[in-house]
């Protein structure tokens, strides 16, 4: 009878030596090679000095925490998603609402109900995109009298003579509008509408012409009504008070905006107006571009959709308003800028801009007090500007 082979004690480098050899059979690697979870959860290869059983263990211990840390992460990320669809699963169910009750209730009696505080309240919430166009067209005034047959004739009047001097600024602008929606582009669904839009005003009004930014106030239009209505509305914002002002390169009346803006900036955010006075940030560096384009430009789109909103509602005051509100929802940050870098933050806002972070941010500022109307601040800075003009020429 043969002798048993003496056992040999099971030592601590054997036992490692089977573990490791239990886990790579067990778990095999899918890639060539692997990421910094596998070099601490597997044990070195061979040709390497094995690891102590203190690196053992600490390394198994930094893998559960690391495991841990993701699992923590990613459940908080879940959560984030889940009241991410929570909010806007609420907000589709009241956009719905809302739709429904401005197209049954509201529209219809659109005149006797703009004015309520209900429908104002509801308004300030923000249009339905089903309804925009609608409600735009209602709220914008046509006060030029301007009927279909008037764009018709300005169109007639593009297509017989194709050689004004405008088309050529207007094509080169028309497919530089808006391009991340490729629909304004050459051979875009609205490029021809758009420039029509464009067009048939320079036509209409030849004293004025065709200015640059004007194509963002036609696309934001086109984008929500039929090019005729379009141009209806186009017509009548352009001869708002400061638009005309600012499209007719009034310098004088500009200036006159200029101070009611200042003073209003004075008043509701003193830090940054001392900070833009001392860097040399005048609003024309600034504001004129957000006035010609009523912020289609400067904001993401469905932001700017917003503006529009409560700009249709109250007018010029509002362009004013949203300046402050945007200069007060990011004044840490311009309070850190200097002269360019403000220049170029104003000149087109972060993309994670929130529409409900802007309006809370506007619902603080104020340009007017006391009861007193926009038009009439204006008005009254307006006769200070010429008096003090007849004053230096007197003097």
């Amino acid at each position: 009878m043969l002798d048993k082979p003496e056992a040999k004690p099971l030592t601590l480098e054997l036992m490692k030596n089977f573990f490791r050899r239990r886990e790579i059979s067990s778990k095999p690697l899918r890639n060539d090679s692997i990421g910094s979870l596998g070099l601490i959860q597997h044990s070195r290869p061979s040709h390497l000095p094995a690891k102590t059983l203190a690196e053992e263990i600490k390394h198994q211990k930094q893998h559960h925490e690391i495991l841990e840390s993701v699992r923590k992460r990613e459940t908080r990320e879940e959560n984030e998603r889940k009241k991410k669809r929570e909010v806007r699963l609420k907000e589709e169910e009241q956009l719905l609402i809302d739709s429904r009750l401005w197209t049954n209730e509201i529209l219809p009696n659109f005149k006797e109900l703009k004015s309520s505080k209900e429908v104002k309240d509801l308004w300030w919430r923000g249009l339905p995109p089903s309804i925009r166009g609608r409600v735009w067209r209602l709220g914008i005034s046509n006060r030029l009298d301007i009927g279909d047959h008037i764009y018709n004739n300005c169109l007639n009047d593009v297509r017989e003579n194709i050689n004004h001097e405008f088309l050529v600024a207007i094509t080169l602008d028309v497919s530089r509008t808006f391009p991340a929606l490729c629909v304004f582009q050459e051979n875009g669904p609205l490029n021809e509408p758009l420039r029509s839009v464009l067009a048939a005003y320079c036509v209409y009004r030849p004293d004025v012409g065709y200015v640059q930014g004007m194509s963002f106030i036609g696309a934001v239009l086109t984008l929500n009504m039929e090019p005729n209505d379009a141009f209806i509305c186009f017509s009548n914002l352009l001869d708002n008070p400061c638009h005309r002002a600012a499209f007719t390169l009034n310098q004088t009346q500009m200036n006159v905006y200029y101070k009611v803006y200042t003073t209003a900036l004075f008043t509701n955010l003193p830090k940054v107006h001392a900070h833009f006075v001392s860097s040399g940030l005048s609003p024309d560096f600034y504001l004129l571009d957000w006035v010609y384009t009523i912020y289609a430009k400067a904001m993401p789109l469905d932001v700017a959709c917003r503006v529009w909103d409560i700009f249709v509602r109250d007018g010029d005051e509002f362009l004013f308003r949203t300046a402050l509100g945007v200069l007060n929802l990011y004044q840490g940050e311009l309070l850190d800028m200097d002269f360019v870098r403000a220049a170029q933050f104003l000149t087109k806002l972060p993309e994670n801009l929130q529409a409900s972070q802007l309006f809370e941010s506007i619902a603080s500022m104020r340009v007017c007090d006391g009861g007193v109307s926009f038009q009439e601040v204006v008005d009254k800075v307006s006769r200070e500007s010429r008096l003090d003009q007849c004053n230096g020429v007197f003097s």
